[in-house]
């Protein structure tokens, strides 16, 4: 400050003082170590954390060990997830199968059930005697007609038609039998 009592800034005071010259502006030497063996064999190595990369690190697909521990990871609990979901489809395979055996034997049994339910049937019985007192008729006239060398073709098929005419009309009385009559098992 002046004695003036106007303040001057710091700058204008350097400013309004001696010029220095081009040495005294320079700035002082740095001092240099010279390095012997046995002055750097007691420095600390300061290096020791710093790890040296190569030129394409940037590009690699893994950079660190982390990256590498996670990806093998998740390949592993990636590999874990296909075995368990491999089980569980080879489980669900097998309990289809199950099913469709336990299907099989209850189908088996509601067919025998309902087999043994319709042999208890008049009609389905008179229908079971009709054929084959039918089919020896049938049998033993073709057997007679054989042994007489009357038997031809023709003969043959006027019993198909009489067969079919048989079969139709047995259709007809059992279709209205059943639906006057219906059976159930008591």
């Amino acid at each position: 400050m002046s004695e003036s009592g106007s303040e001057m800034s710091y700058a204008d005071v350097v400013a309004s003082g001696p010029q220095q010259s081009a040495e005294e502006a320079r700035a002082n030497p740095v001092d240099e170590v010279i390095p012997t063996d046995q002055s750097v064999e007691s420095l600390i190595d300061v290096n020791t954390g710093v790890a040296v990369v190569p030129n394409d690190f940037l590009e690699q697909e893994v950079q660190t060990e982390t990256q590498a521990k996670r990806i093998e990871l998740e390949e592993a609990a990636a590999a874990e997830a296909a075995e368990a979901a491999e089980a569980e489809k080879k489980a669900e395979k097998r309990e289809a199968r199950k099913e469709k055996a336990s299907d099989k034997a209850s189908d088996k049994a509601a067919k025998k059930e309902k087999a043994k339910t319709l042999a208890q049937n008049p009609i389905i019985q008179a229908n079971g005697v009709l054929f084959a007192i039918a089919a020896i008729a049938l049998g033993f006239g073709a057997y007679r007609k054989h042994q007489a060398g009357q038997l031809t073709w023709k003969l043959a098929g006027l019993w198909s038609v009489g067969v079919a005419t048989l079969v139709g009309g047995d259709y007809c009385l059992s279709n209205f039998l059943w639906k006057k009559y219906p059976f159930s098992k008591k």
